[in-house]
Formats: structure tokens, sequence, C-alpha cells
């Protein structure tokens, strides 16, 4: 995984960029990341709920730190829900595949036994996606739901979680870094 492709953990001060991602969202991407049509009060409504200390979320960020790509992690007991979006303009670079990699060790290491996706039976990226990762997949009503089975946490698994943390958080300081310096630089720069 490169550094363009390295996820982070979102908390509750990135509540702002996680809405900005899901509104930068066209209608159609919306009902098919939500599974029905959802208005820009809406998506803010579902952003206002989330629990960022039970579930887990976490995206790609681009150079200025927006997310281009998110997961949320609804967990409910030994079992968890991901909802997977990606903004056109980036797809096909991986990102899902890492947010979806970062998901599962995420859900293992805290003693979650299943995984699954319900989604549009439309959904063709979300079931690609689900099929590259070995989920079983069944299609009922126009709706499909697909399921994975997870492996018990190994010490491999908390390692590997531990340093993704400490390069998405050392990313984001580089990232957050350098947008300092640009500004500060930008400020002194003469003028031409």
């Amino acid at each position: 995984m490169t550094d363009s492709t390295t996820t982070v953990r979102l908390g509750e001060l990135d509540r702002p960029a996680l809405a900005t991602h899901f509104l930068a969202l066209g209608a159609e991407d919306r009902r098919l990341r939500f599974g029905a049509s959802i208005s820009d009060d809406g998506l803010r409504d579902y952003v206002a709920r989330i629990d960022f200390e039970r579930d887990g979320l976490f995206a790609v960020q681009g150079e200025q730190l927006q997310v281009i790509a998110a997961v949320h992690i609804a967990t409910t007991g030994h079992a968890a829900e991901l909802g997977l979006s990606v903004l056109p303009d980036v797809r096909g670079r991986g990102y899902g595949d890492a947010l979806f990699r970062r998901a599962v060790t995420f859900l293992r290491n805290r003693g979650v036994r299943e995984v699954f996706v319900h989604c549009l039976a439309e959904n063709g990226a979300m079931m690609h996606l689900a099929r590259k990762n070995g989920m079983g997949v069944t299609h009922s009503a126009g709706e499909t739901d697909a399921r994975l089975a997870l492996d018990p946490a190994t010490a491999d698994s908390f390692v590997n979680e531990w340093l993704d943390d400490q390069k998405g958080r050392a990313v984001q300081a580089v990232r957050a870094n350098a947008r300092i310096a640009a500004t500060f630089y930008g400020l002194l720069a003469p003028q031409r």
C-alpha cells in the first residue's frame, strides 16, 4: 500500500470532513451507497448520528486531507455491517479494497465474528469488492447480502492494526505540515 492509499481512522473531529465526502456523492452514488435516495439534510443527519466510539470509521484522504473514500463499520454484538463509498474521480485505485481490509482487521481485533454488506443488487462495484474479498453473496428481491466469517484475532492482526494506525497518523501529520508550510510560504512569497 502506498502513502496515497494509507487508511486513517476518523474520529469526532472528522465529522465535517465525512459529511463533505458524502455530500460530494451524486444522486445515483448516494442511492447505491445508502440503498435509497437521500437528501443533503438526510446525509447531514446520518453523519450527526454516527457513534465514533462504538463504530469504526476509516478513510483514504487526499493531499489536502479531504476524505476521498470512506468505510463505516456499524457494529452490533458479534456482527458488523460495512458501508463503503469512493468519490467517482478516484475509483479504480484500490481504495475500496484497502478500506475493506482495514475494516476486517479492526473487526477481528474486537472479537467480531462476521461482517456483512447489504446493498442493492445493481451495485456492481460493491459486489465485485465483496467477491474479491471472499464474501458469500446472495440475491433476493433486488437486494444483495454478502457475508464473511472472520478469523479470530492473532498477534499479527494486532501488530498490523497498530502499524496501520501509526502509518495513517504519520501520513496525516506530513500532509497537515505540508499544508501549513504551503500557507506560510504563500504568505511570505514575493508578489510577481
